[in-house]
């Protein structure tokens, strides 16, 4: 689940800027039935795990409110940003503990211990604070670096006084964040030394690593995002969030407004809703996805500001409605990250020689293993079936999205195979003679091994027909050249595979030639009790080759053809894609229908959506045939990508529902063929 790891926050200070949009509570100066009241309404929002604060110059308001946080058990963070930006009286530079003037720094780093007292005091795990005004470029860059080298100096002196005050108060440490901001010289920007993310990069490096401050970090806010420009001078983006992710303590999600014919124009924060906002829900995604890929575990604040007239409590529902939202989204929570699937690291080269040798010297096995193999009493379970296609390289098609040959290495592909096989939910494999029978004989190793098979009341398919190799003049001629129907029985199967594509240009009757060989498929395989899975596709010459018409009067027609060869349809399935208006394909037989999933993608949500759809859209649906989606599903795992397509299938999941669980079963059973090795 999206954000589970992540303990949510508001920023108060910024949602309850004070009665009718005043600052009086980032001067902290608010009425005590202000600022506690509308404290309590956080804390007593189930939404929020924290609660972001600022000072309270009262005492006794103080003591109440720190009494309350207590009580409530809220993570607090305390934030210093309001006190330096506005910089009362204007007692001390601009440039704050970035001064280069040394009582100035020192000045500004007193304040801030003044801060970590009080926050501390507000028993505040953490604290954010800003680096202070950009001395710019005007006069060259030296300016710049000595004022860089000066808050290194202040960050190190206020690391070391958090250590000591947060020893003195019995807790662990007290995490300080420097905050991301503009460098803009503009109206209601913030114009601070940091800053770009390269900059605060080096800083919380050094900080870390030379100072040995383990506590410090970095805290980066969405809506700074935009007005964020290094050395390239472009707006940052969300791939910044890769190299900030060893120093991230804390996040903020918010939008600002670029347009300076705006009334809010700058670092206003609207709510994601407003029209001039940069910031969205597609935004939002983006950025909560990259905080997925990059495993952020820390917090995340929400922080808005409503306009004078907007009251808060409906600017902080529209925040977290859209953070709900994103939490929904199927992009975000399929977040894959740096994750890469590796076949090698599941199905080795010295696993792969093992089956050679095997097949050298004990070929006779896969009899033997057929035989001891138990079958399923009935095809389906709850009348339903999601089954791996595996029979592509036999006709000639080996790419997968631009690599043309990927399909030709055979341990990837054999190993992709067993992944999915090796799965629990998956019914069955179709293919043909060669990989059935290397999985006949994986299965046989590793139960002589002592080690339980997969193949054991899983729906083995033969294909028959794939001489139509992809590419040639005459490729709708496509005649049985693999499995027949008396090698399927001898071997105890459980169905076969047939197509047939009818190209209505200069060599349809290479299809008619091929609708007749599937026909006596048919009679054949109904002879000694095979169900035939039929795939009918209606097809167009290219210049690139012949496509598959996804069109559903198309298929309605080629469906009617397919629905009557042979001698009975009593055992007759059909293979189907999935396309717009498939309720009309659907009433076009009364036969079962499996969807097929087509060319890679790389992205498996796209065939889990069409899945999603098509079992909704007749009763006849009854599954899915699937092979490239599921055996390339990107950098993705395909054992992880069946389970998810066999929730859809079995489960009637969601897009959303199945796409969690691809994510739960990302990377597991690495381990499943450990015992061949035995």
């Amino acid at each position: 689940m999206v954000f589970k790891n992540n303990p949510i926050s508001l920023v108060h200070f910024m949602a309850f800027p004070g009665p009718g949009g005043t600052n009086s509570v980032q001067r902290g100066e608010a009425r005590e039935e202000y600022l506690l009241g509308t404290m309590q309404q956080v804390v007593d929002d189930a939404f929020f795990d924290g609660i972001e604060i600022t000072r309270i110059k009262h005492r006794h308001i103080r003591k109440k409110a720190a009494a309350l946080l207590s009580k409530s058990g809220k993570r607090v963070i305390f934030s210093a940003q309001p006190i330096q930006l506005i910089n009362e009286d204007n007692l001390i530079a601009p440039e704050d503990i970035s001064s280069r003037d040394e009582t100035q720094r020192k000045l500004a780093v007193d304040r801030i211990k003044a801060c970590i007292d009080e926050a501390l005091e507000m028993g505040a795990q953490a604290l954010g604070l800003v680096s202070g005004r950009d001395v710019g470029t005007a006069g060259g860059l030296k300016a710049r670096e000595e004022a860089l080298l000066a808050l290194v100096r202040s960050l190190d002196e206020i690391c070391t006084y958090a250590d000591t005050a947060a020893r003195s108060h019995e807790i662990p440490t007290l995490k300080i964040s420097l905050e991301l901001f503009d460098r803009i010289d503009e109206p209601n920007h913030k114009n601070q030394l940091i800053g770009p993310s390269e900059e605060a990069i080096d800083i919380a490096r050094e900080l870390k690593d030379v100072y040995g401050h383990g506590h410090f970090g970095l805290m980066y806010d969405l809506s700074h995002m935009p007005m964020l420009k290094g050395i390239s001078f472009e707006s940052e983006t969300p791939e910044v969030l890769k190299s900030l992710a060893p120093f991230l303590n804390h996040v903020h999600v918010g939008s600002c407004v670029t347009d300076d014919s705006d009334p809010l124009y700058g670092d206003s924060h609207p709510r994601f809703d407003y029209p001039g906002g940069v910031v969205g829900e597609d935004e939002l995604a983006a950025f909560v996805t990259s905080l997925i890929e990059i495993g952020y575990t820390g917090g995340i604040g929400i922080e808005i500001t409503p306009r004078p007239h907007e009251d808060s409590s409906i600017a902080i529902e529209s925040a977290k409605s859209y953070l709900k939202i994103t939490g929904q989204r199927l992009d975000v929570n399929y977040a894959i990250g740096s994750y890469f699937f590796q076949t090698r690291r599941f199905f080795t080269e010295e696993m792969m020689d093992l089956l050679n040798e095997t097949r050298v010297y004990r070929g006779n096995l896969v009899e033997q293993a057929a035989r001891e193999r138990t079958r399923r009493q009935q095809l389906t379970k709850e009348g339903k079936l999601v089954i791996l296609a595996a029979d592509h390289p036999a006709r000639n098609v080996t790419n997968v999205g631009g690599e043309s040959t990927a399909m030709g290495d055979r341990l990837d592909y054999l190993g992709r195979i067993l992944k999915v096989m090796t799965t629990s939910t998956i019914d069955g494999v179709m293919a043909t003679p060669d990989i059935i029978e290397d999985l006949l004989l994986v299965d046989y190793l590793l139960k002589e091994n002592g080690v339980p098979g997969f193949l054991d009341d899983k729906v083995l398919i033969g294909c028959m027909n794939r001489s139509g190799l992809q590419g040639l003049e005459y490729e709708m001629d496509d005649r049985m050249t693999a499995f027949t129907a008396e090698r399927m029985e001898q071997l105890g199967m459980d169905g076969a595979k047939i197509m047939f594509r009818v190209d209505t240009g200069f060599h349809s009757r290479y299809s008619i030639h091929t609708i007749d060989y599937c026909a006596q498929a048919i009679r054949r395989c109904n002879a000694v009790g095979l169900p035939v899975f039929l795939e009918p596709l209606p097809v167009v010459k290219t210049a690139s080759g012949y496509q598959v018409k996804m069109d559903a009067d198309e298929l309605i027609k080629t469906i009617g053809v397919g629905s009557a060869l042979g001698d009975s349809s009593t055992g007759l399935w059909l293979k189907i894609p999935y396309v717009p208006e498939y309720y009309r394909v659907l009433r076009a037989t009364t036969l079962p229908v499996l969807m097929l999933g087509g060319a890679s993608t790389g992205n498996p949500v796209d065939t889990i959506q069409n899945f999603e759809r098509g079992m909704g859209e007749g009763f006849n649906v009854r599954g899915a045939m699937v092979g490239r989606n599921m055996l390339y599903p990107g950098k993705d795992d395909p054992g992880a990508a069946a389970e998810a397509v066999c929730d859809v299938v079995h489960k009637l999941a969601s897009s959303l529902e199945a796409v969690r669980t691809l994510r739960k079963h990302r990377g597991r059973g690495m381990d499943a063929l450990k015992g061949l090795l035995v």
